[in-house]
């Protein structure tokens, strides 16, 4: 059940494909008039990653907002995580083009932010995907600093095995402050409201699940090791106060990308939340 103030609501549909229940998110101009836009969010976030920029992407695009596997509303069973990988790049890779395939969606521009830039990447890597541009937020292209993996490796061995580790994290995020440590180790300033959907999410033993899974199984060796033989124009926004992308190994990571462009912007990790022009500005130009 999505919450009633749930940001763009209104917009919301679910749609099942390739044994998921996807929840996703279409509005704007119909696709037959415009260009498609897909947002793709990062780990740990959902649809309302992007609620301060799709408004202003309504008269520019028919914009589609997906909820990865597991997070947000997009429900995951139990036999297809056994058989599918659904929270490896690969996996997730496979399981979107199934999506979009599904719901005949051709975009012809991809926005990703965090882990959602490698997930497009991979997609366009594996021939899922030939949009026209892909633009990256604080793209998660780099290994995460050391008190970031210090804080989170104790738990990724056992999200293998089980989803205890998701449900007691769900408990400590109601009943503790653990969700307001973590969104504060990002740098980015949040509003309360925005802080609060942050705490609905991880109340959610699910998506803390698959949050934690998606980590435990990054591959980004393999993807850079597949990355020089990309063709699509890659415009990389980062952000100078981001605690969780360090700015001096992504600026050496992304070097590695053919014909990428790196912008940094003021901010923090959850750059579109905190600033959304910046991004509008990027897609749209003037942001009109």
């Amino acid at each position: 059940m999505i919450p009633l103030d749930w940001p763009l609501r209104e917009y919301s549909q679910f749609q099942a494909c390739d044994g998921l229940t996807w929840h996703l998110q279409r509005s704007g101009l119909p696709p037959d008039a415009a260009p498609t836009i897909v947002l793709m969010h990062g780990t740990g976030g959902s649809t309302h990653s992007w609620a301060g920029v799709v408004p202003a992407l309504h008269g520019h695009y028919h914009v589609v907002n997906i909820d990865l596997p597991g997070h947000g509303f997009t429900e995951v069973p139990a036999s297809v995580e056994r058989t599918r990988n659904p929270y490896s790049l690969a996996g997730m890779s496979r399981l979107l083009h199934a999506l979009l395939d599904g719901i005949g969606v051709r975009p012809q521009v991809v926005v990703g932010h965090s882990a959602g830039v490698s997930v497009l990447l991979r997609m366009i890597l594996d021939g899922y995907l030939a949009p026209e541009r892909l633009l990256g937020v604080c793209p998660a292209l780099v290994s995460p600093p050391a008190w970031y993996v210090a804080l989170i490796a104790p738990v990724l061995g056992l999200v293998l095995e089980t989803e205890a580790v998701a449900g007691t994290t769900a408990r400590l995020a109601a009943q503790t402050r653990l969700i307001e440590r973590m969104l504060g180790s990002t740098g980015t300033t949040l509003t309360a409201p925005q802080a609060a959907r942050y705490r609905q999410l991880c109340s959610r033993p699910a998506h803390v699940h698959a949050a934690i899974a998606m980590m435990a199984r990054w591959d980004l060796p393999a993807l850079f090791r597949d990355v020089g033989v990309l063709r699509t124009p890659v415009q990389l926004i980062a952000a100078r106060g981001d605690r969780w992308i360090p700015l001096a190994p992504l600026r050496r990571a992304v070097a590695r990308i053919p014909g990428v462009t790196l912008t940094v912007e003021e901010g923090g990790h959850l750059l579109p939340e905190e600033r959304p022009e910046v991004i509008v500005h990027a897609l749209c130009g003037n942001g009109d």
